[in-house]
């Protein structure tokens, strides 16, 4: 069966960012994030919301984001939507055409 997506769902706009390591000076390397594409996206959370614990967040919070295939779109790389942080821990073309892709991200706290 086809994969479908409505492209009406593609709601959220996303910043697409890459690290950017930069040598310290002491042998190690400073990372940083630089935006490369904004791209419209699907995201349906996977998981429920984290828990909280002593007034703080806790948990892991996953994600599903579909989107128009990208070359730029790869693990290790992140969504920003806002504050939000969704860091991309895998990916996938869901009916082998190269039309969409469907990544599997993590939210963390900025």
């Amino acid at each position: 069966m086809p994969f479908h997506v409505d492209p009406g769902s593609l709601r959220q706009r996303l910043e697409l960012e890459a690290p950017d390591e930069t040598p310290d000076g002491g042998g190690g390397s400073e990372r940083s994030w630089v935006a490369i594409a904004t791209l419209w996206a699907s995201v349906v959370p996977e998981t429920p919301g984290p828990d909280v614990f002593a007034e703080r967040p806790v948990g892991i919070v996953h994600h599903q984001v579909t989107l128009r295939a990208d070359a730029r779109v790869a693990p290790r790389r992140r969504f920003r939507d806002g504050d939000r942080l969704l860091v991309i821990e895998g990916t996938q073309d869901p009916d082998g055409r190269g039309r969409w892709i469907v990544c599997r991200c993590r939210e963390m706290q900025s």
